[in-house]
């Protein structure tokens, strides 16, 4: 019995190790300080950003329809690890990300430079 627990125990370790940071419908994620959470769903066949508190208040939200994502898997959408930055992997040379500014709200903004770790997990 406790061999059959020692493996199942390993296999959980091996499956968290492949990190998956990616948000899809039904798989939100929670930024790095626990206070945001971010959303993809499907709205009359279009795919919606939500970005709300942990309560569930609606705090930021955009249609990403006009995006096709390079990943097979769904929109690339993740947090960065150290920080409540979120980021969008748009095709082609332009990224996007969504943060909050000094009064709290939520934008988003066109970068051209993904951040490294941001790079390695895409």
């Amino acid at each position: 019995m406790r061999a059959i627990v020692a493996v199942l125990l390993l296999a959980l370790v091996a499956c968290g190790s492949q990190e998956d940071r990616f948000v899809r419908p039904g798989v939100p994620r929670t930024s790095p300080s626990g206070n945001y959470v971010a959303h993809t769903e499907s709205v009359s066949g279009k795919t919606v950003l939500l970005i709300t508190n942990p309560a569930g208040d609606e705090l930021y939200r955009d249609s990403l329809e006009y995006w096709t994502s390079e990943r097979n898997d769904g929109v690339g959408v993740l947090w960065l690890s150290d920080r409540d930055q979120l980021w969008l992997l748009v095709p082609g040379s332009t990224h996007q990300r969504v943060e909050p500014d000094a009064q709290g709200a939520w934008h988003r903004v066109a970068d051209s430079e993904l951040p490294e770790e941001i790079k390695r997990l895409g």
